[in-house]
């Protein structure tokens, strides 16, 4: 037996630090446990198990002694059962012996595993996952986003929150609004359900009889939100002549009430959601360029639910808790796991309808299981729904954002991972063996092509490391 290193981690008591590379690959451990412990790879060889020997402590019944190793293998790390009593899982599929790859899922008895990619200064002083601010929920992922905002929010610059449909982005323009200190109220307006012929009163206000059917005054949401902050939400679906006056309104701080002869003042703190680009429907011509520009002082991107991945387990339990009035039923742990395997489509949103319905169909059985989960999520398709980007559009002088999903028909996970193996062997080929060249030509990230080399039969016996990179056999490769 190797000689034993130094403990790394031990998941059932406490974290610990470690000064590790900038793109060091680590566990982190989100399951029974919602500390979040994080297990960084550094020696050659990590055993883990319950045994004190263990440098990765695993504790409970459901555990071997010695369960399963790590091992340092070129540039891979691969994990390998040592003969334990319940198996070794990785996304969902028991292993005898498979590569760890940044994203991946892994279960040893009752413990579940995410592998991340961690930072050299990354530092846990402070509870991984927590409540971050007033209905908003998650951990390291969500916080560092979170704290860019922080800073933003003292200020008058304002804010567009991009994010896929149920991704929380009026969640963060509450936060922004809380920090930024206005005395002022909150307004939320839905720019798609504005009725065009009265978007503008609705926005700017109007006196008594400017219209038929204006029986009475009406201050508008600009005004309604005076010292204070107004979101507007899918601003991309403002009617295009509604675009000039909020311009004007932006720029000159004032609105002009329908049937009033002068104009108004107004102290807001303009906020903007939307699930698309500014610059891509500017380039459609679907939205103003110069108000885009007016817009646009800082775009935040939030993340959807399946790149936070290692957060779904902690927020199934915050809403577990918050939905069952504090006492929330046991979950198994192949639930959870199901659920880190799933694509949340929907996100956030999608989650909280989840575990509303599992309380309701299976709150009064004690415990929650994986066959409880709707047939879609057992499957892993999606809601029915599979997710492809489109490409964005940038308007000179602004940063390029990332794409919004669309949707269309649903690619089973087999046809996917057999379908980039080939693109993959094809620009293998093409690139003389080259990994970082053939990835980026056939689209992928170097560890999900690493993943499908070992996968599709390339595996750690069968490459070389070449100038930092790896190099199948040309009987692989072919």
């Amino acid at each position: 037996m190797a000689s034993r290193v130094a403990q790394a981690t031990v998941p059932s008591q406490q974290t610990t630090s470690a000064r590790i590379g900038p793109t060091a690959l680590a566990i982190r451990w989100v399951f029974p446990s919602l500390r979040g412990q994080l297990s960084p790879l550094q020696s050659q060889r990590i055993l883990l198990g319950r045994d004190d020997d263990c440098q990765i402590k695993l504790s409970g019944t459901e555990t071997s002694r010695q369960h399963a190793e790590i091992m340092r293998q070129g540039p891979l790390w691969v994990l390998r059962d040592l003969n334990s009593t319940n198996g070794v899982f990785m996304d969902g599929e028991k292993v005898r012996e498979a590569p760890i790859i940044a994203g991946r899922v892994l279960r040893l008895g009752d413990w579940i595993g995410v592998a991340i990619e961690v930072a050299a200064e990354q530092v846990e002083d402070e509870p991984v996952f927590d409540v971050l601010a007033p209905g908003l929920a998650g951990g390291p992922v969500l916080r560092s986003v979170l704290d860019e905002v922080r800073r933003a929010s003292a200020s008058t610059l304002p804010v567009v929150l991009l994010g896929e449909t149920g991704t929380g982005k009026e969640g963060f323009a509450r936060a922004i609004h809380g920090w930024s200190g206005r005395s002022g109220p909150f307004v939320a307006v839905n720019c798609a359900a504005l009725v065009p012929s009265l978007a503008e009163a609705e926005l700017f206000g109007y006196r008594k009889g400017a219209f038929t059917g204006a029986e009475r005054a009406s201050a508008g949401h600009f005004r309604a939100a005076q010292g204070g902050t107004l979101l507007l939400d899918e601003i991309t679906d403002l009617p295009e002549p509604i675009q000039a006056k909020l311009l004007r309104a932006l720029e000159q701080h004032e609105v002009m009430p329908l049937g009033e002869s002068g104009a108004v003042k107004v102290d807001v703190r303009i906020l903007a959601a939307t699930q698309i680009p500014l610059g891509q429907v500017v380039a459609e011509r679907r939205f103003r360029a110069d108000l885009c520009a007016r817009l646009d002082g800082l775009t935040v991107c939030l993340p959807p639910l399946r790149e936070r991945k290692q957060e779904v387990p902690y927020l199934l339990q915050h809403l577990l808790h918050e939905h069952s009035d504090g006492t929330p039923p046991k979950v198994e742990p192949r639930l959870v796991e199901q659920l880190l395997l799933y694509d949340w489509p929907f996100n956030v949103r999608e989650l909280d309808l989840l575990v509303r319905r599992l309380l309701v169909l299976h709150g009064g059985e004690g415990s929650l299981r994986r066959s409880h989960l709707p047939d879609h999520m057992l499957r892993g398709l999606g809601s029915g729904l599979a997710r492809t980007k489109t490409p964005v559009a940038v308007v000179p002088g602004q940063t390029p954002a990332v794409g919004t999903p669309t949707f269309a028909t649903p690619e089973r996970p087999r046809d996917r991972r057999e379908r980039e193996l080939a693109e993959l062997r094809a620009a293998l080929r093409d690139h003389g063996g080259n990994v970082a060249r053939a990835a980026a030509a056939a689209g992928l990230s170097r560890q999900r092509a690493y993943r499908l080399m070992a996968a599709g039969g390339m595996g750690t016996d069968n490459l070389r490391v070449q100038d930092d990179d790896v190099t199948p056999s040309p009987e692989k490769a072919s």
